[in-house]
């Protein structure tokens, strides 16, 4: 802060402002940045200066005003000034200790070579020497001079050589691997130090006009690029008496702007700036007429069944944009406390809010997905904001058990997640088909029998909710029928073909499981 003395009306005075950033909002990809800053001003034009702003700005998007009613008082402009400076700092004497360096490597390098290649032609010479003596010894063995003793003793002396310099060959070929990385790294070091180094500096300028002293508020806006946030969460489960699960939001934010945010109030927007408002172009839709096919093609699809929570209503559809996904509604949501993100390109999780919930723990096996017991755990979201869809890190207790993901979870919305297998539990599951035709109506009959082998090899018990699925036809030509008798306690399936049992594992006990389900499809029916 400076206090300026009186000058000429018509004398533009110029002041340094220490103006830090205080609030930054955070949309999806860019940051709104809000810089306050307080001085003592006289009366008169005043050309204020805000230094070590983002280089990167929106130059249309800066704007400066004063936060409060200070009669008489004006901005006239407001601008953004970029230079590029080359940083000429002291490198020689480090660039001279590298080369050094460098120079001692190559010659060790030089010296490994000169080593290794006298030890080749060694390994040459000694095994010619050994070649000859192999072909003398059956020319000594027909004269009758053959002595074992000396001929043992001598290939055992050239056999040792041989491996010794073997031995030394590739020692040193490794240590000249080695040495030619350290050769290249160094290589890099030197080209980079040597290279000069661009900084990119950016300050803010503004045209004041005060009628009186006194001391002024001014803000500073802009949007930069190059920051994001994006939802994280973490849940914790506690399985006591009574299991209860603590649920924490976080932001985790991006930026490499060139200015670092420290101490300043994070706001984490919805807000799609990029969306833009504009309402599609309408084209015409004909439509034709033809005549409906005798013949009936069917074919099976996967429908999967989604809902926002468990339970929900129906809920407003929404653009499908990725990024963060809130519910068809712009959310603002502020932290508790202040944070400090610097400009590193790396990412920092910011807490948001957190609630605590009782949680419904029960183990459910989908054998036609996977063929494991998972941990299921069903809370609802008690508190006021809803969880954005996002990554969740699980930890169950104080042990980290790995990652899953939820959607757009309402207030007051229950929702599930998976906390990973049971390793005591094992899951086999065998699929088999007949297929029939009735030679009286003609139809097409196919029956699918599905048996399940589950074992408990834990001391504890488990009682598992188990669910396998059985088509749904849409067709009165196709009829889907399970029988009952064949299928272990009779379940029927509900509307969406889901068939469910509750079983109770005891300690290192077995169980099986069968059901058999019977598709039939009329005579004029193709493709079954």
């Amino acid at each position: 802060m400076m206090q300026a003395i009186g000058q000429s009306p018509n004398t533009i005075q110029q002041l340094t402002l220490d103006a830090p950033v205080a609030t930054v909002t955070l949309l999806e990809d860019r940051a709104l940045v809000r810089r306050v800053g307080q001085v003592n001003l006289t009366q008169g034009l005043w050309r204020i200066k805000v230094e070590n702003v983002a280089p990167v700005l929106s130059d249309k998007s800066l704007r400066a005003e004063f936060t409060g009613d200070y009669s008489g008082a004006r901005i006239d402009d407001v601008r953004v000034r970029r230079q590029m400076r080359v940083l000429e700092e002291e490198r020689s004497e480090e660039i001279k200790g590298l080369l050094a360096e460098l120079r001692s490597l190559q010659n060790t390098f030089n010296h490994l070579t000169e080593d290794r290649q006298h030890q080749e032609y060694s390994f040459e010479q000694v095994g010619t020497i050994l070649a000859h003596s192999l072909q003398e010894l059956p020319i000594d063995a027909v004269w009758g001079q053959l002595d074992p003793k000396s001929w043992r003793d001598q290939f055992q002396t050239l056999f040792k050589q041989l491996r010794e310099l073997r031995t030394e060959i590739l020692n040193g070929y490794h240590n000249q691997e080695k040495l030619r990385e350290l050769l290249n790294d160094l290589g890099t070091r030197i080209r980079a130090l040597s290279s000069p180094e661009l900084l990119y500096t950016a300050h803010i300028e503004a045209d004041l006009m005060v009628n009186q002293a006194g001391e002024y508020a001014i803000a500073f806006d802009y949007v930069v690029p190059n920051a994001m946030w994006r939802p994280w969460h973490q849940a914790r489960l506690l399985l006591e008496e009574k299991p209860s699960l603590s649920f924490r939001v976080d932001g985790c934010v991006w930026q490499r702007t060139g200015e670092d945010w420290k101490n300043v109030d994070l706001v984490f927007s919805t807000a799609r700036a990029s969306l833009g408002t504009e309402p599609p172009l309408l084209a015409d839709d004909p439509l034709n007429v033809r005549e409906k096919s005798k013949q009936i093609i069917i074919e099976t699809r996967d429908q999967k069944i989604q809902t926002t929570g468990l339970g929900a209503g129906a809920t407003p559809g929404t653009v499908e944009l990725p990024g963060v996904d809130d519910g068809g509604e712009v959310r603002n949501l502020r932290p508790a406390s202040k944070a400090t993100i610097p400009s590193d390109g790396r990412p920092y999780r910011v807490p948001i809010f957190s609630f605590s919930s009782e949680a419904e723990v029960e183990y459910v096996l989908m054998p036609e997905l996977s063929c494991q017991v998972v941990l299921k755990s069903e809370q609802t979201n008690t508190a006021q904001f809803p969880i954005l869809a996002g990554p969740v890190d699980l930890v169950r207790s104080s042990e980290f058990v790995g990652k899953t993901s939820v959607g757009f979870i309402a207030p007051g919305e229950k929702f599930a997640l998976g906390w990973g297998p049971d390793g005591a539990m094992r899951v086999q599951r065998t699929t088999t088909q007949k297929r029939k035709q009735d030679h009286l109506t003609k139809w097409n009959t196919v029956t699918t029998t599905i048996e399940l082998f589950i074992s408990n090899i834990g001391a504890e018990s488990r009682t598992i909710k188990t669910t396998e699925r059985v088509p749904v036809s849409e067709l009165e030509q196709v009829k889907v029928e399970v029988i009952a008798q064949k299928t272990t306690d009779g379940v029927q399936p509900d509307e969406n073909g889901f068939c469910t049992w509750h079983f109770t594992l005891e300690p290192y006990s077995q169980l099986q499981v069968t059901l058999v389900y019977k598709v039939s499809a009329a005579p004029e029916v193709q493709g079954f």
